[in-house]
């Protein structure tokens, strides 16, 4: 099946969108989407967020993993 191309910014906001609907992860929790040549992008975080946050690390990974099969990332 293709994938449907998307940018980085609607990706990044697409994931936002679901970090809502968890409790785990708080407000104002900065992510990136960044191009990565293994599995075409991959989401990044300040450092001491992930470690402060562990839970809402490992709920953003499954989304992004959700989100990896429906999307690839736009060439800009």
């Amino acid at each position: 099946m293709a994938r449907t191309r998307i940018s980085s910014t609607d990706l990044t906001a697409l994931i936002a969108e679901r970090l809502q609907r968890f409790s785990e992860c708080p407000d104002g929790f900065a992510i990136a989407v960044i191009p990565d040549g293994e599995s075409g992008w991959t989401v990044v975080m300040n450092a001491g967020k992930r470690r402060r946050h562990p839970s809402c690390a490992r709920r953003i990974e499954r989304i992004a993993k959700q989100l990896r099969r429906v999307y690839v990332l736009a060439e800009d």
